[in-house]
């Protein structure tokens, strides 16, 4: 969050002239780490979190500001990010919140403010390597903090139902299009994304057959390297092979 009540106060007095208005994005991080899916949130005002998101600048592309909220937040370029919602309740706004936020910074909250208004969110899921992700606070957060999906801490608004919407959705995405192998180092096992499938679905899978599925898409290049340390026969290595004409 920024140190600086001069900067919250300039974008509150300009951000309707910076931003489209009663619009935003919520961008649902996800990411995987020891048979677990884990989600990215910043904490706005102590012990209330949310999901990281942002405002739509007025000439930018809806595409290009879900992008560059994700870096702001992760640090990272190149990753996958899909749109999967739109989100409209008409009670979509936290003046309440924001009011106790300004109070902590010495910031005067005024309830007519453009950012207390009601806003129409755009979901977007994101598939990350948490180790490679350099994770930063927003300009109204306290901190962030991945969480395991499965101890979520209450969340703001509606964005327990935006995270459930988000995990539907990839997991109907994983039925045509093995997408996991983003949350992945760019080399893996076919038994390690084999647990990542069984994370995300939340059921066993058998595994002669996941791997016939996953070669079937003839995407993945097995390498000559093998893994390591581990204690049974060492797997080889797999990575993503990119079309010819990326």
């Amino acid at each position: 969050m920024s140190k600086n009540p001069k900067e919250v106060l300039e974008l509150l007095q300009r951000g309707e002239e910076l931003f489209l208005p009663h619009i935003s994005i919520d961008n649902v991080i996800f990411g995987y780490e020891n048979d677990s899916l884990y989600v990215l949130l910043l904490e706005i005002v102590e012990d209330k979190w949310m999901l990281p998101g942002g405002f739509i600048e007025r000439q930018e592309p809806l595409d290009q500001a879900a992008v560059r909220i994700l870096n702001e937040r992760t640090g990272l370029n190149k990753v996958y990010l899909k749109q999967f919602y739109t989100f409209g309740d008409p009670n979509r706004s936290f003046p309440t919140e924001m009011e106790q936020l300004f109070l902590k910074i010495g910031i005067p909250w005024d309830k007519d403010l453009w950012i207390s208004q009601r806003f129409i969110s755009v979901g977007y899921y994101a598939l990350v390597h948490m180790a490679m992700t350099r994770p930063t606070a927003g300009f109204f957060s306290l901190r962030h903090q991945w969480f395991r999906l499965d101890a979520l801490p209450e969340l703001l608004l509606d964005h327990k139902e935006i995270v459930e919407a988000a995990l539907q959705k990839f997991r109907a995405d994983l039925q045509v299009d093995p997408v996991a192998f983003h949350l992945l180092p760019q080399k893996f096992t076919m038994p390690e994304l084999h647990r990542v499938y069984e994370t995300v679905l939340g059921r066993q899978m058998d595994r002669s057959r996941f791997q016939k599925k996953m070669l079937g898409y003839a995407v993945f290049e097995r390498l000559e390297e093998r893994r390591e340390g581990v204690p049974h026969k060492r797997p080889y290595l797999y990575s993503y092979k990119l079309p010819a004409n990326k």
